[in-house]
């Protein structure tokens, strides 16, 4: 079933050269979501990877690992936490700054939004390098959850992240291509 939902991701997935910025090839995912049906098999692999590992809170990064994160929350029937951008959470947070490929960037997330008993589901749309993965990481890590588990559709291979981030944490993506 993965390796079928991999080919029709791969042939769907729009690619915009130099965006954000000259030399980057962004992944635009909403080729995916503009195809409900596809979008459904995506929530469908990742529900059922959550499903598997016991996991009762899913994480969506800001801002694409919403779209994902949340809905497999609603699926599951389980707590949906936002690791969202500097300034964009009310009340006390943890904040970690880290470096993108492209220059620096923060993330923060409420100090009173994961427990130690928890099992969390990390999703994002993609690691590249993994400086996002990673720092969000970092603020779990400060709960002590008993477990963090990753996932991203899209895996750009050559860059390296996802390779950091299994060192340390169980992962799943759903299709590799080169960055």
């Amino acid at each position: 079933m993965i390796n079928l939902l991999s080919k029709e991701l791969k042939k769907s997935l729009r690619v915009i050269k130099n965006f954000p910025n000259k030399g980057i090839n962004f992944q635009d995912i909403t080729s995916i979501t503009d195809d409900p049906k596809l979008f459904l098999k995506v929530v469908n692999s990742m529900s059922t990877y959550a499903k598997k590992n016991n996991i009762n809170k899913v994480i969506g990064i800001e801002a694409r690992g919403f779209i994902f994160a949340s809905a497999v929350a609603i699926k599951n029937q389980i707590a949906f936490v936002p690791i969202r951008k500097e300034n964009k959470l009310p009340g006390k947070v943890f904040k970690k700054k880290y470096k993108l490929e492209y220059g620096y960037d923060e993330i923060q997330i409420h100090q009173n939004a994961i427990k130690s008993k928890d099992r969390i589901l990390v999703i994002d749309d993609l690691i590249a390098t993994g400086g996002t993965a990673l720092a969000a990481a970092s603020l779990i890590k400060k709960f002590k959850p008993k477990q963090i588990n990753f996932f991203f559709i899209i895996n750009l291979y050559n860059l390296k992240g996802l390779k950091e981030i299994k060192k340390k944490f169980s992962s799943k993506t759903l299709i590799d291509i080169e960055g």
